[in-house]
């Protein structure tokens, strides 16, 4: 007795991978045989029909992030996986440069680090003198990573932290 295909499980619906890393999907299906699967990114066929249920991309850009999606068919029928979103997590490069902001005493100034690309948003940590600054009365981060000193009275330096980057801004 022939057997159209079905699914036997699959992919989460989303996986988030580090740009270079190797992408390995599965498209586990049963039914009679001979099974044969394509795989489509963002609905455009990137594969033939091939009898691997794998889909491997050995090193993943940011090109290759969107909706991947699998098809199997055999003699009595097809069924379409559900889709799984590929993201690609990255850090873009940082441009190290001097800073010089300049405050009357008692007033508050505003350090902005450069642009940086990335996904998702990176952990961004300041340090003075070698210590980590934490979030007081004197000094606030914002979410696009800018940091307040409110009440300045010294000059010192100041570091930027961002994973796998270590920058300074002077003041």
């Amino acid at each position: 007795m022939e057997v159209a295909p079905y699914l036997q499980g699959g992919e989460r619906g989303q996986q988030v991978v580090l740009e270079g890393n190797r992408l390995v999907l599965t498209c586990p299906a049963g039914g009679s045989w001979p099974l044969q699967y394509r795989w489509t990114l963002n609905n455009t066929n990137i594969t033939d029909w091939t009898p691997q249920y794998r889909l491997s991309v050995p090193s993943l850009q940011r090109a290759d992030a969107g909706l991947y999606q699998c098809m199997v068919r055999n003699r009595m029928g097809a069924v379409i996986h559900r889709r799984t979103e590929v993201q690609v997590a990255f850090l873009g490069n940082f441009t190290s440069g001097e800073q010089r902001k300049t405050a009357t005493q008692g007033r508050a100034v505003i350090i902005s680090p450069p642009p940086l690309a990335s996904f998702p948003q990176p952990l961004v940590t300041w340090y003075k003198d070698g210590h980590k600054i934490i979030p007081n009365n004197r000094f606030t981060y914002s979410y696009c990573f800018s940091i307040q000193f409110k009440n300045l009275k010294l000059h010192f330096k100041k570091t930027l932290l961002i994973p796998n980057e270590i920058k300074t801004i002077l003041l």
